[in-house]
């Protein structure tokens, strides 16, 4: 089965996952605080300033992802009987994409 599109699940204080499903994996791809503040250029951001940012340019963290994904750039885990696959997104790979604003205001697919 083909990797379905990336969603917002949570956030915490540590970064933002979001999760994909590739039946029978269920895919998470987790971005640190840190990244997201280094790469939007917040100084100590709060929660809601990396979500509304994430989910401003989720098609475009979903596409980072699964090319991640899809080049094998993953650790598995067992978790509750299913097999995750674990895509950790880093300031290189978001610096690298064309695909980001760092604008929350003016977020979309270039």
């Amino acid at each position: 089965m083909a990797l379905g599109p990336f969603e917002f699940v949570t956030s915490t204080k540590e970064g933002i996952t979001l999760l994909a499903r590739d039946e029978p994996m269920v895919v998470h791809a987790q971005i640190t605080a840190d990244v997201l503040d280094d790469y939007f250029k917040l100084k100590e951001g709060s929660n809601h300033e990396r979500q509304k940012l994430v989910i401003a340019n989720l098609q475009a963290f979903g596409r980072i992802a699964a090319g991640k994904y899809e080049r094998g750039e993953i650790k598995y885990r067992d978790g509750q009987g299913t097999t995750v696959a674990m895509v950790r997104l880093s300031l290189f790979d978001l610096e690298c994409s064309s695909h980001l604003s760092r604008n929350a205001d003016q977020s979309h697919l270039h």
